[in-house]
């Protein structure tokens, strides 16, 4: 597998992976927020190639709070084979490169929550269908590589 830069080339696949992960993982609703997104990226955004297909995806960039960890998803059918862990890994290794003393934040579902967990990252907070009816929204923080 290969991780490398967005390019507007791979929208489409983007979009069809983000539709994959409808309605468990995302809300039909953010899909117009999701391709504005990447229409207009100013942050860092990739995706993960296998056998010549946009499996994945996800950026990051940098906030008031620290760095945040944006629009991270694997194609549904893929899930469990190691690629979202893969592009996280990759994510905030750029991050603790360039941010060493910076916390990593997330805001991802109660559904993921346990993978981002062993990825290091602590619940802050729990918004009860903050995302919509039935996905909480779970704010979760991961402390600086320098700690």
């Amino acid at each position: 597998m290969e991780i490398r830069r967005y390019e507007q080339a791979d929208f489409a696949a983007c979009k069809e992976i983000f539709l994959s992960n409808v309605p468990r993982f995302f809300m039909p609703d953010e899909l117009d927020e999701f391709a504005q997104d990447l229409k207009r990226l100013g942050d860092p955004y990739f995706v993960a190639v296998k056998a010549g297909q946009v499996v994945g995806s996800g950026g990051y960039f940098c906030a008031a709070k620290g760095m945040g960890l944006s629009w991270g998803m694997v194609h549904r059918d893929l899930h469990g084979q190691g690629i979202g862990k893969a592009l996280v890994q990759y994510r905030l290794e750029r991050i603790a490169e360039d941010y060493p003393d910076q916390a990593v934040h997330i805001d991802t579902s109660q559904h993921t929550r346990p993978f981002y967990e062993k990825m290091g990252f602590i619940a802050e907070r729990v918004e009860e269908n903050g995302y919509g009816p039935g996905l909480h929204k779970v704010l979760m923080k991961r402390p600086p590589a320098l700690s």
